[in-house]
């Protein structure tokens, strides 16, 4: 039987995540520089588009990502990888629900995706291949575990065909201090983390309003280019930093406030208001 996780998600936030910001950022720096500044234009868009390869690379393991249970055990296929569970050497299938914390240590997520290697705090650290996490579905292998997001009916077959019961576990069941510390309920972070996005939101509203016919230099538009840069290096960085040292996270996020509150009054110091 092989079964495919809800994809659709996914691949539309993917495809919408990377227009607005590779989009912005390679339009930005084209639109910015001229032919007489080759070599700069290389050297930040050069890291772009290998960050896009990245990007295509990964939302593609979403694409192809695939279970299928048969007679030698569980396979998880994503990309060229394949990871196979012999059924003999399950020892636990585990059905979460409720607050997930996950920590990464190599892995990459947006809405209606996550893949890589994660702590799901107070289950275990598992290899996660999966859609929707309200469909968290972890199985043990002795000192691995693996997390995929099946259907019910998939569900019901790995039980069936690893002689394992489903055990439902309801984290907000659990201890405080076993789940830990979660970036999506600490007002702090997320303070900062929204903060940050809406002052970079009325940087592209100000520069889409002001900026054409103003007669400003093109390159006040690389401003917007690396507020987008500094965003993207503390959303990889910040949430991981938290689950450590919480105040280094706050202060990412709070250098990411001065930078970007920074360009938006040279911007318009330079741009204006028309009038």
């Amino acid at each position: 039987m092989v079964c495919k996780p809800v994809k659709l998600k996914g691949l539309l936030t993917g495809i919408i995540l990377a227009i607005f910001f590779f989009g912005t950022v390679i339009w930005g720096v084209n639109y910015a520089l001229g032919p007489e500044d080759k070599v700069f234009k290389i050297v930040l868009l050069g890291p772009a588009y290998l960050f896009l390869l990245g990007f295509i690379v990964i939302w593609l393991g979403l694409a192809t990502l695939k279970y299928k249970a048969d007679e030698d055990g569980l396979h998880i296929s994503w990309l060229h990888k394949r990871y196979t569970i012999p059924w003999s050497q399950i020892t636990e299938v585990v059905r979460v629900s409720g607050r997930l914390n996950l920590i990464s240590f190599l892995g990459v997520s947006w809405p209606g995706y996550i893949a890589g290697t994660y702590d799901i705090k107070g289950i275990a650290a598992a290899k996660i291949f999966g859609s929707d996490l309200g469909q968290l579905l972890v199985i043990k292998t002795g000192s691995l575990a693996y997390g995929i997001t099946p259907s019910d009916d998939f569900i019901q077959l790995i039980a069936e065909r690893s002689h394992r019961g489903v055990t439902p576990v309801d984290t907000y069941d659990l201890p405080d201090d076993v789940i830990g510390k979660m970036v999506n309920e600490d007002f702090i972070y997320l303070g900062l983390h929204a903060l940050n996005v809406l002052i970079i939101l009325f940087l592209m509203i100000y520069l889409a309003i002001f900026f054409p016919g103003s007669g400003a230099n093109p390159r006040v538009i690389l401003l917007l280019v690396l507020a987008l840069g500094i965003f993207a290096f503390n959303m990889i960085n910040a949430g991981r930093l938290f689950h450590y040292v919480p105040m280094a996270a706050y202060l990412l996020w709070l250098i990411g406030v001065i930078i970007n509150i920074a360009f938006l009054v040279i911007s318009m110091s330079v741009v204006g208001f028309g009038f």
